[in-house]
């Protein structure tokens, strides 16, 4: 039995409705944290909590096998490891917290600045951006305080590198929490090449407040905590030179830019 034209039109009008109804909206950009920024976050409070409740000596040991002292490299012999000069301490220092404090404060940043771009690189590149920019940071507190003691632990250069690799995704899709809501459309939408990013008066006014900050005032500890430990001052030397290696190792590291060109 054939059903009446009326009912054949309801359904087909119920369908279209169907149709058109709005797809669930995906979560907040912010609550969809990728993963391997949930494990880095987790690996440096876990060490944090593990040297804390170990004891001052253990503490101790840790810093003078991983932390990034500069007279190392001029040939400090009191400071020198049985293993020589410890070049792995270019990216063990940022492993190290001086307090909790210090340890939030850099989580926090990396949550906000890691995010865009681990949902732009594969999770290996995403730490290789970190690695280097770690090492930048390092390299360039040698060039400034080369042969003198000073102690520089925090995650915050590889933090830095970390928001300088951010500023070509956010300014070149615009919206940092409205589009990379996820990993696929993050990793295709254009970004900012090079030469062109140094010509967008945005993102550089951007990055001009980083520098002066960083530079210039003490609010650069809100901005990220890397610390010479023993003088308890801001290394400003390692933000800098983590924000340019990262940077530089984004876009070497990103094989999507060209995107951006089309």
């Amino acid at each position: 039995m054939n059903r009446p034209d009326k009912f054949e039109n309801v359904i087909n009008l119920s369908d279209r409705r169907n149709q058109n109804e709005p797809k669930p909206s995906p979560k907040p950009a912010i609550l969809n944290v990728p993963p391997i920024i949930k494990i880095v976050v987790a690996v440096l409070a876990a060490i944090h909590v593990v040297l804390y409740f170990m004891g001052s000596e253990f503490e101790a040991i840790s810093y003078y096998l991983l932390s990034f002292i500069p007279s190392r490299f001029g040939g400090d012999q009191s400071v020198a490891t049985p293993f020589g000069v410890a070049p792995w301490t270019f990216f063990t220092y940022s492993l190290l917290h001086g307090d909790f404090t210090h340890l939030i404060f850099n989580s926090l940043w990396l949550l906000v600045f890691g995010t865009p771009v681990a949902r732009r690189l594969s999770a290996p590149r995403f730490l290789a951006v970190m690695a280097i920019s770690s090492a930048g940071g390092a390299l360039a507190t040698l060039v400034f305080h080369w042969g003198t003691f000073v102690i520089l632990i925090g995650a915050s250069a590889a933090v830095s590198g970390l928001m300088a690799a951010a500023v070509p995704i956010m300014f070149g899709q615009g919206s940092l929490l409205a589009r990379t809501a996820t990993e696929e459309r993050a990793r295709n939408a254009p970004v900012l090449p090079l030469a062109d990013l140094l010509r967008h008066q945005p993102a550089m006014i951007f990055m001009a407040v980083f520098l002066i900050l960083t530079l210039f005032t003490g609010a650069a500890q809100l901005i990220s905590t890397t610390a010479l430990l023993d003088q308890r001052n801001i290394a400003w030397e390692a933000h800098l030179g983590g924000f340019l290696a990262g940077l530089l190792a984004f876009y070497a590291l990103d094989n999507r830019t060209v995107h951006a060109r089309g």
